[in-house]
């Protein structure tokens, strides 16, 4: 049997810098008689911390970062150490077979945030760009590696009530193991509140700009200024970073955020009429009717017949399937396809209708375009829904 090659040459390389750390010398190769390609690069940082790394990878000049660049070795990802001649090893192989380009370029983003997860339950989600209508930069955070469970919920809710939180409502669901819905977004942000306060943590949103009383009680329309962005305790994520953890990695390369081991045609998903493959048909359905969830993070091997496990290259689970999930931002003219929209860490705009939401598998069929699975939609932040819940991030 042949083996066949990527026949990836990288005709140039790009560097890239973010915050403290500098990158530089970047050359990318691939290694001779194999799939493998080499990376090297230097990276300097001020602070001397260990630093996240991510790799982006390009078939057109750097247009358009469009390779998948998940099966990654060496220095990158977590607790990178700074220095010369640091090495990564992709396997072309795996992640972008049998393909040409004399056009390659390779991207590394460098990020002094910290690089391991605070709990076990979250999973951490490198610094790099993501596209919701244009190109943003988001740094490193982390991400809750499934959507919030009711059983959860129950315990913050209780600990929120006897500590002077008001909440809309009490959050529904079809087990305790399945995710919480029926809550609004005010619901949700309150409870990332009581959740670091009930951990020790310092909460993230506030009444005010002086940021002194936290958000407890009522329907206040926060606004990105009253918001400590560098608390380390937990807030809901940015529509950029819901964008950028939904892919885990493997942006563009088809319409589901899994690597190979799913698939386009995978039909291991819960979109709430039993198991949908959409392969046969994406545009069949429609999100009306009743919401058939199944619990958090299911599809990881063990419940399945086949043993595929469906989380993304980050090790998140349904980002594509289960539940829609309550992001930060507001709704303001498409913000994402305006100009003053690419700046780093976008929070979105401080005016606007309503607060946006993913347009996860429930709402991606018919209603919501499945070519476009990471679309977020916007409703009233006063609504609760039966295909609404969400799911949390930290930057710390």
């Amino acid at each position: 049997m042949k083996a066949y090659l990527p026949l990836f040459v990288f005709a140039s390389a790009t560097l890239s810098f973010a915050a403290a750390p500098e990158v530089s010398n970047i050359l990318a190769n691939q290694r001779s008689g194999t799939k493998l390609v080499d990376i090297y690069y230097d990276v300097t940082d001020a602070e001397g911390d260990s630093l996240s790394v991510a790799v982006q990878i390009s078939s057109n000049a750097g247009s358009s970062w469009n390779i998948p660049a998940r099966t990654l070795t060496g220095d990158v990802n977590l607790n990178v150490t700074p220095g010369t001649g640091n090495h990564i090893v992709w396997n072309a192989g795996a992640d972008w077979n049998r393909n040409y380009t004399t056009q390659g370029q390779v991207r590394i983003l460098a990020d002094d945030a910290p690089t391991t997860p605070p709990i076990a339950s979250m999973a951490f989600v490198p610094a790099g760009f993501s596209n919701p209508g244009k190109e943003i930069y988001t740094s490193a955070f982390f991400m809750d590696k499934t959507e919030v469970s009711k059983a959860e919920w129950d315990v913050v809710y209780g600990w929120a009530i006897a500590n002077g939180y008001v909440f809309d409502n009490t959050g529904a669901a079809t087990a305790s193991d399945h995710p919480v819905v029926n809550i609004n977004w005010h619901d949700a942000g309150k409870w990332c509140n009581a959740r670091s306060e009930k951990e020790g943590l310092t909460p993230c949103y506030y009444t005010e700009s002086g940021k002194t009383t936290v958000y407890r009680t009522g329907l206040t329309a926060l606004d990105n200024n009253w918001v400590d962005w560098d608390a380390d305790g937990y807030r809901l994520p940015t529509r950029a970073e819901w964008y950028k953890a939904y892919w885990g990695g493997n942006e563009g390369s088809n319409y589901f955020p899994w690597p190979s081991n799913g698939g386009e045609s995978s039909d291991h998903i819960n979109d709430s009429f039993g198991n949908y493959d959409y392969s046969s048909d994406p545009w069949e359905g429609s999100y009306y009717g009743d919401v058939e969830t199944t619990p958090v993070g299911y599809y990881n091997g063990d419940q399945i017949p086949t043993g595929i496990d469906m989380a993304n290259g980050f090790g998140l689970y349904d980002m594509f399937g289960n539940v829609g999930e309550w992001c930060w931002d507001r709704e303001f003219s498409n913000w994402y396809s305006q100009d003053e929209s690419q700046d780093d860490n976008s929070k979105g705009p401080d005016g606007g209708l309503g607060r946006s939401r993913s347009a996860n598998g429930l709402d991606c069929k018919d209603y919501w375009n499945l070519w476009y699975p990471n679309w977020l939609a916007y409703m009233d932040d006063t609504t609760a829904l039966n295909h609404i819940g969400f799911r949390t991030v930290r930057s710390h």
